[in-house]
């Protein structure tokens, strides 16, 4: 293996990223998992084509393009389902290539962005409480900010629930989430997702009621640090549309750009 010092900081964001796919994948079952010849194929337990329900990532650049849509082909083919293909374009422009000219649907593209250093601690707003993930009902509030918030970008309340259908399994060392509650009300949520010297945040969301009072950001802050915290050299996130300012405004700068591609039921 390469010396840790040699990985860019880029590449440390990307593990982050391909081990948030693993993760969520745990939290599923069934769930299959295939890791494979330079492929990782996350079939879930249900048959949902989302990113983090049904779909394929190139970990090797140096398994061909049309090699890797073919064995996903036939991976899905062979259970009936339709995925979403992860192209990160640093890594995945060939396999870009191959989507664009079969006409497949893009559904999501966004910044991939880090940030290297700590960020300073902040208070909470006045009537604001911060609690971090301990028991499976700060899970499970979080899940409840979330179905409603990820409506804003297109993703029904149920299919979030079903993302976290074993809110169990969240409570692990790997997980580090915060609950922002407003007069005993959750309102705010971000979790951290840890793989070795990088973290991730991932899952920020507000409901609507508390949106505008630095909840995102704050929870975001809390994220974060705790990566910095538990060893991290470097703390990355995709960001939405909705959320890019606010982690542009904390510090955060783009790297590169993280895109999904619906294939539907191979026939």
């Amino acid at each position: 293996m390469p010396n840790q010092n040699s990985v860019s900081l880029e590449d440390l964001c990307d593990a982050n990223l391909i081990e948030s796919i693993r993760e969520h994948a745990r939290w599923q079952s069934p769930c299959e998992v295939v890791e494979k010849d330079g492929l990782l194929l996350i079939a879930g337990h249900s048959a949902f084509p989302g990113a983090y329900r049904n779909s394929i990532a190139r970990l090797d650049r140096r398994v061909p393009a049309a090699e890797a849509l073919r064995r996903a082909q036939e991976f899905f083919q062979a259970r009936g389902r339709g995925f979403t293909v992860w192209v990160r374009t640093r890594h995945d422009e060939d396999i870009e290539k191959l989507l664009l000219a079969a006409e497949r649907q893009r559904i999501t593209d966004g910044p991939c962005m880090l940030i290297e250093t700590r960020l300073a601690d902040v208070d909470p707003p006045a009537g604001v409480r911060i609690e971090a993930f301990t028991e499976e009902r700060h899970v499970r509030d979080a899940i409840a900010i979330n179905a409603e918030a990820y409506q804003a970008l297109g993703l029904a309340a149920e299919q979030t629930r079903k993302t976290f259908q074993l809110p169990e399994r969240v409570l692990s060392e790997r997980v580090i989430g915060f609950v922002a509650y407003q007069n005993g009300r959750a309102v705010s949520t971000a979790l951290t997702i840890m793989s070795g010297a990088s973290a991730g945040v991932y899952w920020v969301g507000t409901v609507s009621a508390a949106q505008r009072m630095g909840l995102a950001g704050l929870c975001t802050r809390l994220a974060t640090n705790a990566g910095f915290d538990h060893g991290a050299q470097v703390v990355t996130l995709q960001a939405s549309p909705f959320g890019e300012p606010v982690y542009r405004r904390l510090g955060y700068r783009t790297y590169e750009r993280v895109r999904w591609y619906l294939h539907p039921v191979p026939v």
